[in-house]
């Protein structure tokens, strides 16, 4: 059993092709009213408390890492879809120097803390939020130099949709950078389903279907391949929660030992 972490960037040309992804069973239970309620609760502190405000896998320096191999910088306007509180475009704005961010995100509360955080830092005049579906963003056509996503396509029912709004938002050219968390070697339909069931996904794909998902949508694929920060980065978050942060986890857990015992168990089974 093995997840990783996609990263992926691709210019818009042409070719297509499909095949069948690790689904949830319920999709019910990872509907977007399941996925905001994730991310309105002490879900969402807890991501928080082992990852920092910027809520993905390397945080930061993976953003910066993408930004770089994508050639993504001054002088360029982006969009993120799904931007949870929009850490990834503050450091693409502070960090990498782009001149301006729309991010997307579904979930109020979400969007409320990135709109104070965004102000907080001084960036709000670069930085602005649509609280609405990434789906249904209401963005110009052709109208961003990149779209950018840090794990966060993994909550779409139909990642096919989201990157075909990726297609439509970039100008032609243009890029779409991301990473996600997708299916690794030797995941039987038992751990997917625990997993998917675990993280409120509805769908995990493998490297090679996203990679045909871009391609469909007449994206020229530059790279796509397994990050390789997955496992060290759920070793460092185990050993937070169980040392470090153990007295803030049970905190932010309400001092429920059962449900501290079982983000242990997850975490690892992760």
């Amino acid at each position: 059993m093995m997840f990783v972490q996609i990263v992926a960037w691709a210019l818009l040309a042409t070719l297509w092709c499909s095949s069948a992804m690790k689904i949830l069973a319920n999709q019910e239970a990872a509907n977007a009213e399941a996925v905001a309620k994730c991310y309105s609760g002490p879900e969402q502190n807890v991501w928080e408390l082992v990852m920092g405000k910027q809520i993905d896998i390397g945080a930061a320096s993976s953003t910066l890492e993408l930004a770089q191999r994508a050639h993504v910088g001054p002088g360029m306007k982006g969009v993120e879809l799904n931007s949870n509180n929009g850490g990834g475009m503050r450091t693409l704005v502070r960090l990498a120097g782009v001149d301006s961010m729309i991010g997307v995100e579904l979930t109020k509360s979400v969007v409320e803390t990135g709109r104070k955080r965004t102000e907080e830092e001084g960036l709000s005049n670069k930085i602005k939020f649509i609280n609405k579906n990434s789906l249904e963003n209401g963005l110009p056509d052709a109208s961003a130099d990149f779209v950018y996503s840090k794990d966060a396509w993994c909550y779409m029912p139909d990642k096919q949709q989201i990157i075909d709004q990726a297609a439509r938002i970039v100008k032609p050219g243009g890029k779409v950078m991301f990473t996600d968390w997708i299916e690794g070697e030797g995941l039987s339909d038992p751990e997917a389903q625990r997993f998917l069931s675990l993280m409120t996904f509805p769908a995990i794909p493998t490297v090679e279907e996203y990679a045909q998902m871009l391609k469909k949508a007449n994206f020229e694929v530059e790279i796509a391949e397994n990050s390789g920060r997955f496992s060290p980065a759920m070793n460092s978050y185990v050993h937070m929660l169980k040392r470090q942060a153990l007295y803030d986890a049970k905190k932010l857990l309400g001092w429920d030992e059962m449900a501290y015992e079982k983000l242990i168990s997850d975490f690892e089974f992760m």
